[in-house]
């Protein structure tokens, strides 16, 4: 489609040729998407940091440099995650969503498990740094209780323990936060009074009743529903993010881990990956008929 103006013809002659302008709307010129350093710099002239909740976790402790890269425009390649894990993580889920809280831990409060959803904070005031920061991700698993607000949990396919609550502990903290504090109109989900993880251990194996007709026998892994309790502070939380933002807006990188894998790979490529390429060997004449067998 064609869009334009035309001057307005009429019957009085004129010297000058009637003329006609248009604009093709596809001959318009896209802007290239911003890269990952170029939104960075907009968003810290606005003294804002954007962090993923997931990020706090793992990438953060294995290698301050890797997790320096990630904000600063050369992010770590995602690696393969199991499908097993989501199998198990999605088949979890679709046992759960819809029934009660209790069923998870009877001391929690009344209420209904419900499916994650998308959420992205409001900009958070941090302690220590004039910056502030913006959660976005997508929350696993959201409990709304009848009386006592809401929960965020995760469902994890391990045995309970303290070093986990702690870890994933982070980021469950930040999606309470983006849910009582969305940014644009969202409706706030609020007060987030429990967050916990929902652990599901490998106990051992049993066999399912199957009919004779059926071609293979059937077995299921045997386990139990166990809440794992994270204390929620959100000052102590807040602090360790201030921490996480002075990491990432530092001018150099930072030392990498002694055992970063990732680290070591792109020193070794680096210098590889910087060579200009080779000039291509024109064969002489003996040389090409070595080649083609003609010699």
């Amino acid at each position: 489609m064609f869009w334009g103006t035309m001057t307005t013809l009429t019957s009085q002659p004129t010297t000058q040729p009637t003329t006609h302008t248009c604009t093709s709307q596809s001959a318009t010129a896209r802007k290239p998407r911003p890269s990952v350093a170029e939104r960075r710099q907009a968003d810290l002239a606005e003294g804002i940091i954007k962090l993923s909740p997931s990020s706090l976790t793992f990438l953060h402790d294995e290698c301050p440099a890797c997790f320096w890269h990630h904000y600063n425009g050369r992010p770590r390649p995602a690696t393969a995650f199991p499908k097993v894990f989501g199998a198990l993580d999605n088949a979890q889920k679709e046992l759960f969503v819809g029934r009660s809280t209790k069923e998870v831990k009877k001391s929690l409060p009344a209420g209904t498990i419900q499916r994650g959803k998308r959420v992205k904070s409001e900009a958070i005031a941090l302690p220590g740094t004039s910056y502030r920061v913006q959660f976005g991700g997508e929350t696993d698993t959201i409990f709304r209780f009848s009386r006592a607000g809401y929960g965020v949990c995760d469902f994890k396919t391990s045995a309970p323990n303290e070093e986990a609550a702690a870890l994933y502990g982070r980021q469950l903290h930040a999606y309470a936060i983006a849910l009582e504090r969305p940014a644009g109109e969202a409706i706030p989900l609020a007060p987030v009074s429990r967050l916990g993880l929902v652990c599901f251990p490998p106990e051992g194996m049993l066999e399912l009743p199957t009919p004779k007709s059926a071609p293979v026998k059937q077995y299921a892994y045997r386990t139990s529903a166990v809440w794992v309790e994270v204390e929620r502070n959100d000052e102590e939380f807040l602090h360790f993010v201030a921490g996480a933002v002075k990491l990432i807006t530092r001018r150099t990188m930072p030392r990498s881990a002694p055992n970063c894998g990732w680290c070591r790979w792109t020193r070794m490529t680096a210098p590889l990956l910087e060579q200009e390429s080779f000039a291509v060997h024109e064969p002489t004449g003996l040389e090409h008929a070595l080649l083609t067998g003609a010699a």
